[in-house]
């Protein structure tokens, strides 16, 4: 099928509001690593940014937001599998501890996820529309490579969480930025399939999938890269 003859369910408003987001998300970040906020910053952005994202969704009556909001949220419950790795396996990650958790991470750590795959998924969405597949599943895993960086930066200084035991560049261990890669790579197809269907059921399980590859992409990161 002719890209052009597909139904992508993307538009200007959509994407400026993606964008909007992102910024928020980063200026926030930005300004909490330079207060040494805690913990407490990161759950209030997360929050409000998942709230933004369902009433945006609902409001405009935008089922692809939806639909990608359920895929991210399912990813992030599974990917609490990956943090307990980072956690408790390796001895790499470290979370302050004075804040609510779930298992072994913050309780806001699934919703956290569910806001950067609605982002990043809407952002495959628009490559695949552009350039195709290949293109977009390339294209985003080296910017899923190139941004955590900066985002894993912030998050030491904002003292939301940090590495130890690991070889890093800066302040993001390289396990974790070949991980982000092996995780974006996959995002392109995995939101193409959810934006043909339109189906939550096949949004979840997708979703149930990309945090199962996350936790393995955990481990194939560290022994490549420990």
């Amino acid at each position: 099928m002719n890209n052009h003859d597909i139904d992508w369910g993307v538009d200007k408003r959509t994407t400026w509001f993606i964008v909007g987001s992102q910024i928020m998300m980063m200026v926030w970040s930005f300004g909490s690593s330079l207060a040494k906020a805690g913990p407490t910053s990161a759950a209030i952005i997360t929050y409000l940014c998942f709230i933004s994202i369902i009433l945006y969704g609902l409001f405009v009556k935008n089922r692809l937001i939806l639909l990608l909001l359920a895929f991210g949220f399912a990813a992030g419950v599974l990917e609490l599998f990956a943090d307990h790795y980072s956690i408790s396996t390796i001895n790499a990650l470290i979370y302050p501890g004075n804040e609510p958790m779930i298992y072994t991470s913050p309780l806001y750590m699934p919703f956290a996820w569910a806001n950067v795959f609605v982002q990043l998924g809407y952002y495959s969405l628009l490559l695949t529309r552009k350039k195709g597949l290949l293109f977009a599943s390339i294209a985003m895993a080296i910017l899923g490579g190139m941004y955590i960086p900066f985002y894993e930066n912030f998050a030491k200084d904002a003292e939301w969480w940090w590495y130890e035991n690991v070889s890093m560049f800066w302040n993001a261990p390289y396990y974790i930025i070949i991980c982000e890669a092996l995780i974006s790579l996959a995002l392109p197809l995995c939101t193409y399939m959810i934006e043909q269907k339109k189906s939550y059921l096949l949004a979840i399980g997708l979703g149930v999938l990309e945090g199962l590859w996350i936790w393995g992409s955990a481990i194939i990161a560290y022994f490549l890269a420990p």
